[in-house]
C-alpha cells in the first residue's frame, strides 16, 4: 500500500506553471527593488513566514522588531560596506522539484561590494545562489550559502533535508 502511495507521491511532481514563472520574476524584481533602496526591512520580509516564525519564537521578538533590527543591522554593515553592484539572474534560474513535487528555484546571485577595514579598501564578489522557496502560492527568497542559513532551513522544511546546495564564494576582486 506505501508503495502504491509513493508510486502516486512522484507522479505528483511538477514543474511551476507559467503563472508561477512570471510571479518569481515579480518576486525577484521586487527584491531587486527593495535591496536596492537599502530596505532591509523589506527584504527580510521577503523570507518564508514560517522562517520569519522560527526566528521570532526563537528570539522573543515580533517579526516587526526583527526587521527593523534587520534594517539597523544593515545601516551598521553599510559602514564598512559598499554595494556597488547586485545581480540576481532571472534567466538564470534553475528549476528544481522537492522529493513532494513542490517546484523550488535557485537563483545565481552577484553581489560586488568594496570592503573597508581601517582604510584599506577591498573590492570583492559574493557568488550564490538564493533559494526561491514556493509556499503555498507566494514564492520566498532565501539565502543557502552559510551552513547556520541551511540549518535552519531544513529544519523548518525538512523537504530540503536531502537537496545539496551550491556553496557561495568571495572573490577578491583587486
Amino acid at each position: 500500500m506505501l508503495a502504491a502511495f509513493a508510486a502516486v507521491g512522484a507522479g505528483w511532481a511538477r514543474p511551476p506553471t507559467d503563472v508561477e514563472k512570471q510571479a518569481l520574476l515579480a518576486t525577484v524584481e521586487e527584491f531587486k527593488t527593495a535591496f536596492g533602496a537599502n530596505d532591509m526591512g523589506h527584504v527580510f520580509g521577503m523570507t518564508s513566514p514560517k522562517i520569519l516564525d522560527y526566528f521570532s519564537s526563537s528570539t522573543g521578538l515580533t517579526v516587526d522588531q526583527l526587521q527593523k533590527q534587520m534594517q539597523a543591522a544593515w545601516d551598521d554593515v553599510q559602514k564598512r560596506v559598499s554595494v556597488e553592484s547586485f545581480r540576481m539572474d532571472a534567466d538564470g534560474v534553475q528549476y528544481r522539484e522537492m522529493e513532494n513535487g513542490t517546484p523550488y528555484a535557485l537563483l545565481p546571485t552577484e553581489t560586488i561590494m568594496i570592503l573597508d577595514k581601517d582604510g584599506h579598501k577591498q573590492r570583492v564578489a559574493a557568488h550564490s545562489q538564493t533559494l526561491a522557496l514556493l509556499d503555498g502560492s507566494r514564492w520566498y527568497l532565501m539565502r543557502v550559502d552559510e551552513p547556520k542559513q541551511l540549518t535552519i532551513i531544513r529544519k523548518i522544511y525538512p523537504e530540503f533535508e536531502k537537496v545539496e546546495f551550491p556553496a557561495g564564494k568571495l572573490e577578491a576582486l583587486d
